[in-house]
């Protein structure tokens, strides 16, 4: 078996997974918000990916002093990673940074280096197997069932356009956020575009960068970390060299 069927097949059933439990959720009349609300959460918990970040104490205080940020990318698809996930100034010697497949669908006008992400449309929640039209008016539409089980489409009937996915991440502070991970370095036509969240994210530290900047060049000293089959990994900052723990 193909490496790329294997992944797409794993999360599919991921996908399938979640979605089993919010149906037999649903389907209990008398089940109490609170209790809706546990279920859900337990179920995403399944999909939850767990990053943990050590820095030895000779680097973290040399990463302090010239005033680095611990940063954090997305994958989608084959794309290039391309917006600052999250950024953290006030990261320790072990840090943890998780998330779980809670997606929401955009669009911007602009794609810009160095400049933070802007919202041009309504946002959405979308999950996977999930499609959302941007009609002619440029408003996004409730999700809906349709499209591949491992992607989100988005349908333009607007004009040229960069569509653009948040999700939701737990940071190193323990706050929940969703934030963009990825906005479409070239504008979309209208019809149907594909994205594919992946299991891959990128660490690097970086001086002044902020949360939601879009990038187009290489991050130097970063490490790509892969998740699409593990739900945990460690990694070490030391001597300026990244080391799997």
């Amino acid at each position: 078996m193909s490496k790329s069927i294997a992944v797409s097949q794993q999360s599919q059933q991921l996908h399938n997974d979640v979605q089993e439990a919010v149906k037999s959720i649903m389907g209990a009349t008398q089940l109490k918000t609170s209790d809706y609300n546990r279920v859900l959460r337990s179920a995403l918990a399944a999909t939850q990916k767990v990053v943990t970040i050590e820095i030895a104490a000779g680097d973290l205080t040399l990463l302090k002093k010239s005033g680095y940020k611990l940063c954090f990318a997305k994958k989608v698809g084959t794309a290039d990673y391309n917006v600052v996930w999250q950024s953290y100034d006030a990261y320790l010697s072990n840090n943890e940074f998780s998330w779980t497949p809670q997606y929401q669908l955009f669009a911007s006008n602009v794609f810009k280096e160095n400049v933070q992400v802007k919202v041009s449309t309504n946002i959405v929640n979308i999950g996977l197997g999930q499609t959302s039209t941007l009609d002619e008016h440029g408003l996004l539409s409730p999700a809906v069932t349709g499209g591949p089980d491992i992607s989100m489409t988005f349908v333009n009937n607007y004009a040229p356009i960069h569509p653009g996915i948040n999700q939701l991440s737990t940071g190193i502070d323990g706050k929940q956020v969703s934030t963009p991970i990825y906005v479409a370095v070239d504008q979309v036509v209208t019809g149907n575009t594909v994205l594919t969240p992946v299991e891959t994210i990128l660490v690097w530290f970086e001086q002044n960068v902020q949360t939601s900047t879009m990038f187009s060049t290489s991050r130097s000293k970063a490490i790509e970390i892969d998740l699409t089959f593990d739900n945990t990994a460690g990694r070490l900052y030391e001597g300026g060299q990244w080391k799997t723990v």
